[in-house]
């Protein structure tokens, strides 16, 4: 092929190369740029010291105590998980938009926000925001949202979980900070009878009033793993009378004892009227308050001192025979 036709592929080649490259770049800054949206706050999430939100349902209001901790206004001695709180205003803080409406552009009155589905509100400093959400455009999986007097669309996967519930911003409490490896002793009262359980010194679980007794061992050591491990689903912190939550008769009775003489004392309620999975608890980290647990475990104390007895080979063998 001459010189003559190798120079205008050469140069032909040299413009596709180009032109592909800046095809390359504008699709970046195109992909960014939709990924980025149009930030609705300039605020940092750590500057937010109130927050308040409605959604359906829902209503919350917050505020930062001087050590950063975050209170709920409704509740104040509910305890709060700082961090569930730090999801939504890492939400809220960082919301982009899709678009931002020109004025006169879509009907204002079909946007939904003289009732809108959800209000955001926060302070950060001196300034108060607002963010009220209207109706969804179903076409544009947006919803139309306003901010001062601009109105924008907003993805409506912006939303999805941002407004927690109390329920979703509790912190879970421990019931007791001994662990298993350090407790000594053990009662258990289920109002039939009262067992008193003591740890040997070759580690093993005796009964005070009748130490030959042979115990089953993994059921009397999981009644105790089950008070260690124990944590909270909800804090009822202005609790009615005990017959509502069958405190008046309880279930069982657990009082645990560390090697160290620290001590915390359990009771089991009934199950909730409303959750057959949800019991009651009263403990002695703070008596003031009744606590929801999950339901399964009032198994673990639903024993007596007979089936507490330690399986013999004869009894497993017609145990196996039967099955």
């Amino acid at each position: 092929m001459s010189k003559k036709k190798i120079l205008p592929l050469a140069i032909l080649a040299g413009v596709v190369a180009v032109l592909a490259v800046i095809l390359a770049i504008l699709a970046i800054l195109n992909r960014e740029e939709e990924d980025t949206g149009i930030p609705l706050f300039s605020v940092a999430a750590e500057d937010v010291t109130a927050i308040s939100y409605q959604e359906g349902d829902t209503d919350v209001s917050l505020t930062k105590g001087e050590d950063g901790s975050w209170t709920l206004d409704s509740d104040p001695l509910l305890p709060i998980d700082d961090q569930a709180v730090g999801e939504v205003l890492t939400g809220v803080t960082g919301m982009t938009a899709m678009r931002q409406l020109s004025d006169g552009e879509g009907d204002v009155d079909s946007m939904g926000l003289d009732a809108p589905t959800r209000t955001i509100s926060f302070t950060a400093g001196d300034t108060d925001y607002t963010i009220t959400v209207g109706a969804e455009n179903s076409m544009a999986e947006a919803y139309y949202a306003q901010v001062g007097d601009s109105l924008y669309t907003v993805s409506t996967s912006t939303f999805v979980g941002l407004c927690k519930t109390p329920r979703q911003l509790y912190e879970a409490q421990d019931i007791t900070d001994i662990e298993s490896t350090e407790v000594a002793s053990m009662t258990v009262d289920t109002g039939a009878e009262t067992l008193d359980f003591q740890l040997d010194s070759d580690g093993n679980w005796t009964l005070a009033d009748d130490p030959d007794y042979d115990l089953d061992q993994d059921a009397v050591s999981r009644m105790a793993n089950t008070i260690c491990s124990l944590t909270t689903e909800w804090s009822i912190t202005s609790p009615g009378a005990d017959s509502e939550y069958g405190l008046d008769s309880p279930n069982a009775v657990v009082t645990l004892t560390a090697t160290d003489g620290r001590s915390v004392r359990c009771v089991f309620g009934s199950t909730a009227s409303d959750d057959s999975d949800t019991a009651y608890l009263r403990a002695s980290n703070d008596e003031s308050v009744v606590y929801e647990i999950a339901a399964n475990h009032l198994s673990s104390f639903a024993c007596t001192k007979e089936s507490l007895k330690a399986a013999t080979p004869e009894t497993a063998t017609g145990e196996e025979a039967d099955s």
